[in-house]
Order: structure tokens, then C-alpha cells, then sequence
């Protein structure tokens, strides 16, 4: 499926909002990306959705690893292949391993996984199908996580949450060249 409304490019921005681009352009290697080319149609909610997800990306204590764990179950729970292609590599950077992304679908009897990184997978599973997460989940984080990277871990989840219920309606595509490699 197409996207549902046009790619912008630096150039259909205002003056003024073209350096929202400008910064993507120079984060990423000179390429902004189609989800962003589609949220530069309001660049004022773009300004502010680059800005938390860079701070949940860059700027938290939550483990990296733990964080793209939960960022790839929403990924493939909502089967939101643009996320969870581009989040593969980030993954692979903070240290999740090829077998443990070829095991996210057997998380729970999988021996790729310790005991920390199966709740988190849990709590992203469990928010992301049920908005509701169980005592038990919530209470097994409390062991390992202080409230501050709860809270992180809660942010991750509901803010990929809100980016892969941006990317399936309005049918935001890979850009070419991304791969699941």
C-alpha cells in the first residue's frame, strides 16, 4: 500500500520549518525518513515528536538493550515493519543479538533471553495488546528497574506505541534500501 498523503521533502516546508529537516538530515547521514516526511505536514507536532523521541532514544538511564527489546515487540506485535526494520539496527548497536531478533517470537521459552529482558518483553507485550499490564509484570520490573527507568521503559512503550499507530493508517513505506539486515 501507498502512502495515504504525499512525502514532503525540505523544500515543501516554510522556510522557517526546513531546518526540522536539516537536523534529520544531519542525525541520520543526510536521509530523513519517510515517517517524517509524512509528519512534516504539521511540522509544529514534528518539532515536538523528533524532540521526545530523540530524549527517549539519547537521554535516559534505561538500559539500551531493554529499551529496543520493548521497542521491537510493539514493532512486531502491531506488525509495524517500518518500525521494526528501522529499530533492527539499533538493536544489533546496543548489543541485542541475531539470535535473540530471530527469537522475539518464541521470547518466553526462549534460552536467548534472561530473566530482566523476558519482562520487559511481557510488559511491552502486555501493553501493547492489553493497555492494562498485571500486577505480576509490573511487580517483576520493581525488582530490577529503580521508578525513573520504569517510567522510562513506560514512555519507550507508549510513545512507539503512538509512532506505529501513525505508520499503518497513513501506510508509511521503507524507504528503499532498508532491509531487515
Amino acid at each position: 500500500m501507498a502512502a495515504r498523503v504525499p512525502y514532503l521533502n525540505r523544500e515543501d516546508l516554510p522556510e522557517a520549518e526546513r531546518v526540522i529537516f536539516d537536523n534529520l538530515a544531519a542525525e541520520s547521514g543526510g536521509t530523513v525518513g519517510n515517517l517524517f516526511r509524512v509528519l512534516a505536514h504539521t511540522p509544529k507536532f514534528l518539532r515536538r515528536f523528533c524532540s521526545m523521541g530523540n530524549s527517549l532514544r539519547n537521554k535516559t538511564a534505561l538500559d539500551p538493550k531493554l529499551r529496543e527489546l520493548a521497542i521491537l515487540t510493539v514493532g512486531r506485535l502491531t506488525d509495524a515493519q517500518y518500525e521494526f526494520v528501522h529499530h533492527l539496527s539499533i538493536a544489533r548497536r546496543v548489543g541485542v543479538s541475531r539470535e535473540q531478533l530471530q527469537a522475539l517470537a518464541d521470547w518466553e521459552q526462549s534460552s536467548k533471553f534472561s530473566d530482566h529482558e523476558r519482562v520487559v518483553i511481557r510488559y511491552a507485550v502486555e501493553a501493547t495488546s492489553n493497555v492494562r499490564v498485571t500486577d505480576a509484570t509490573w511487580n517483576a520490573l520493581k525488582t530490577f528497574l529503580d521508578t525513573q527507568r520504569m517510567m522510562e521503559l513506560v514512555q519507550n512503550v507508549a510513545f512507539y506505541n503512538m509512532v506505529v499507530r501513525i505508520l499503518e493508517p497513513v501506510g508509511v513505506e521503507l524507504e528503499p534500501g532498508a532491509t531487515r539486515d
